[in-house]
């Protein structure tokens, strides 16, 4: 059993494919099926098992795989930290939902990185079901996932099946995010009902349905037509924010520098009562690196100063 062996059956894995893992590792499909097949007669389990989709781990498999994602993240960290020139790097991936407060934590954590260290970060924003997918197929080294408390018995029991460890990052309520120039901004607090006629910004790749206030309360009601535009990046969210009128947005605290620097502000909403959690998703024996930690700890910080203010 060699280190490539690993990295081959990890890359099968997350493709679900033999010919789509080949193609990724520059090499043919019948050598990598029988590197396959040699390492499965070395160590006498069968790792994959074919379906009419392609291929998934068997339940030794996924035992097997979960030791060698942990040994091939720690072979990574060791080459990141013991360079042969001695440069100094950084290495990181995650995923994490589209919030103003987790990029300007990770802007914050890179600001503090010294000048002279080389950068291989991957920060991806993305809906909660696709950073799952993410961690559970390796490729992310850990991710945050946004969940409302209704559906917390549901990703509780899909990140169980998936066996995918979390824990809660921070607890709140959603608010109402426009600019500042927004006919409603004057406003220390927002009604429901006076959003009626505005047009909402929604993400469109949300793949568990959000419950909306109108089964919250049954007052929770806009009789005018409804206006949603629905974006699958900040950059265009902020624009629309900024520029279309009456345009405004449910989210997560915002930090005030980031408001000020954009020129919108943030409402409270008395119908917004019912608390969101942002968890930290990992695999199981996943050890955080000292630059993964720092991360997590800068959004812990920033999150403790939007409490507190």
């Amino acid at each position: 059993m060699n280190f490539q062996q690993l990295r081959y059956v990890v890359e099968i894995e997350r493709t679900g494919s033999i010919s789509k893992a080949a193609k990724n590792l520059f090499m043919g499909q019948p050598n990598l099926s029988k590197a396959v097949k040699d390492l499965e007669n070395e160590i006498r389990i069968t790792i994959f098992k074919r379906t009419a989709h392609g291929v998934e781990p068997t339940p030794m498999g996924e035992q097997f795989l979960s030791y060698a994602r942990t040994i091939l993240s720690q072979m990574d960290e060791l080459e990141s930290l013991y360079k042969s020139d001695g440069q100094e790097s950084l290495q990181m991936t995650v995923s994490v939902p589209r919030a103003s407060y987790i990029a300007s934590a990770f802007t914050s954590f890179l600001d503090r990185v010294p000048s002279d260290t080389a950068l291989e970060v991957h920060f991806k924003e993305t809906n909660a079901m696709t950073a799952i997918s993410d961690v559970a197929g390796g490729e992310s080294a850990f991710g945050i996932i946004r969940v409302q408390n209704a559906h917390e018995e549901y990703f509780s029991s899909y990140l169980k099946s998936l066996k995918l460890e979390f824990s809660t990052l921070w607890e709140f309520r959603m608010c109402l995010l426009m600019a500042n120039n927004h006919p409603l901004a004057h406003a220390s607090v927002i009604p429901y009902h006076a959003l009626d006629g505005y047009p909402e910004i929604v993400h469109g790749d949300i793949q568990v349905p959000t419950i909306s206030f109108s089964q919250i309360n049954r007052d929770a009601v806009l009789k005018g037509k409804k206006k949603r535009i629905y974006v699958y990046d900040r950059g265009s969210q902020l624009s629309l924010l900024q520029n279309l009128s009456g345009s405004y947005m449910w989210v997560s605290p915002v930090p005030f520098d980031f408001l000020s620097e954009h020129g919108l502000v943030m409402k409270e909403c008395p119908m917004a009562d019912k608390m969101n959690k942002d968890f930290v998703i990992h695999r199981p024996r996943h050890l955080f690196t000292g630059a993964e930690q720092e991360f997590l700890d800068t959004v812990r910080r920033l999150t403790a100063q939007m409490v507190e203010a």
